[in-house]
């Protein structure tokens, strides 16, 4: 028996019949109702995926006795079941009873078979994408959402603690502050398993990643002939999300253009597809992040400031790995655990020496470069205990403090018996440079007696986010850092 169960409302015997032969010959299990009393008063198993709704002319109108009321209330109680209107033609309440039941497809008679063999073939498409993840949700819920995050030092313990709280309601957007790689991602996903909305659809968009042209489309959807070779309809990533949570990650990529649709959006809950007549409501959580700025891109207008305030309702900021130390030596074991078994390689152990070393390195990539590191090790080591060796940083100096001191009115650059990296101290004064600039890149060059291009360059060589320099030189990647602030100014 098929898996793609729907069901059809309709008064005349042979269009009912008609109905359930085409939706039977694409591969679903029809169930056949008289009227909408008949379907919301059946016994069944399971809600139907698919719910065709011939509507007769008066249906929507105003009569207190015309079936909207019961299928509605059924509605709410079945969220996902997707709604197709099939209506006569000039319906005066087709756009309405589409607001109000939440379809997501109309089709006016006298339809073809080929139109509706078309939304049966969408359906079954979304209905495959929701199964599998909800497979994965499934089992990342039997794991646990939080549970999955690795943290014990108090600064992420706080973190948590907050980011558990804030699950609790369903509604409140969220952003996820934090450099790239610290696990803005994971975190996202916890809240969502740990909120009421954990049975609904985690939708995960790189906003970064999506050509700029195609943004407003893949969030919204569109209509057939909205563009060149838009054959077809198609729902949107918010539409997908309904009664989930949405992720936007690189939030701050999104055109300015687009910013003031997607406000509207977070204000009204209701989206229009591109060329589309029709108004949907969507019931998602919003939860978006950033490796940026956005206070300054607001200063700077490319940003908008209300939907700034409108995403940002309560902030989450994960601190960098150099700033958590604490979590480096149980992220590396558990990791080197799970690719071992991953790699059929048996246990693999870290000596003390290992997370001494581990402990040391800034981890400019933070727990992604970490993760990968561990990987890479326990992938070359043939001898089942991980030495300081199997990682390429190891013999780098970049990763011991900058031995910078203050005396008097001089600073005093000593050097180690060990030897000082060239590098490590071109990137603190690069750093410092982007601190005492406050992210211009113009301004920070001109400090260091460089070109423009030169310190760019410099930047991508460093992986130094310009807008994350002043917190990082704060918060103590460097010391002392006020005297690395002084030797600029000399």
């Amino acid at each position: 028996m098929s898996s793609l169960h729907l069901s059809i409302i309709e008064a005349e015997d042979e269009s009912r019949e008609r109905l359930a032969k085409i939706s039977e010959e694409r591969g679903w299990r029809a169930e056949r109702c008289d009227s909408t009393a008949s379907f919301v008063a059946a016994e069944r198993e399971s809600a139907p995926d698919l719910l065709l709704l011939s509507v007769p002319d008066g249906f929507g109108t105003g009569d207190a006795n015309d079936g909207v009321p019961a299928l509605r209330d059924w509605r709410e109680r079945n969220a996902q079941t997707q709604i197709v209107l099939l209506l006569p033609p000039n319906h005066p309440a087709g756009d309405r009873l589409a607001l109000i039941l939440g379809a997501r497809h109309i089709l006016h008679a006298p339809y073809r078979a080929e139109d509706l063999s078309q939304i049966l073939a969408m359906a079954a498409q979304g209905i495959g994408k929701r199964t599998r993840r909800s497979a994965v949700e499934k089992r990342t819920r039997e794991r646990g959402g939080f549970e999955e995050i690795i943290g014990v030092s108090d600064r992420m313990l706080e973190v948590l603690a907050l980011a558990r709280k804030v699950a609790e309601s369903d509604t409140t957007s969220i952003m996820i502050t934090g450099e790239c790689g610290t696990g803005k991602g994971a975190l996202a996903r916890a809240m969502h398993l740990a909120s009421p909305r954990r049975e609904g659809p985690f939708i995960d968009v790189n906003c970064a990643a999506i050509p700029r042209n195609l943004l407003e489309s893949e969030f919204f959807g569109y209509e057939p002939g909205a563009f060149t070779d838009a054959r077809t309809e198609k729902m949107g990533l918010f539409e997908c999300a309904n009664n989930g949570t949405i992720f936007l990650d690189e939030v701050g990529e999104i055109d300015y253009a687009l910013q003031a649709k997607l406000l509207k959006f977070l204000d009204s809950r209701v989206i229009r597809r591109l060329s589309g007549t029709r108004f949907l409501p969507v019931d998602v959580r919003v939860v978006s992040a950033t490796n940026r700025d956005l206070r300054q891109s607001v200063a700077e207008r490319r940003f908008r400031e209300d939907l700034y305030y409108r995403l940002n309702v309560v902030e989450i900021n994960i601190p960098p790995l150099r700033e958590r130390r604490a979590d480096i030596r149980p992220i590396a074991a558990e990791y080197a655990r799970r690719f071992a078994a991953r790699m059929s390689k048996g246990a693999v152990k870290l000596t003390e020496e290992t997370f001494e070393t581990l402990e040391r390195y800034r981890w400019p990539g933070n727990i992604r470069e970490l993760i990968n590191a561990i990987e890479r090790a326990v992938l070359l080591n043939a001898t089942g205990t991980i030495e300081p060796s199997d990682f390429p940083f190891s013999r780098d100096a970049s990763e011991t403090p900058l031995p910078i001191r203050k005396e008097a009115d001089r600073i005093v650059i000593d050097m180690p018996p060990c030897g000082i990296s060239l590098e490590a101290a071109e990137r603190a004064l690069v750093e410092a440079a982007m601190a005492r600039a406050r992210g211009n890149v113009t301004r920070a060059a001109g400090l260091l007696r460089v070109g423009r291009g030169t310190l760019r360059y410099k930047l991508k060589k460093f992986g130094i986010d310009p807008f994350s320099a002043k917190e990082n030189l704060r918060n103590g990647s460097f010391e002392p850092s006020d005297a690395i602030d002084e030797l600029i100014s000399k």
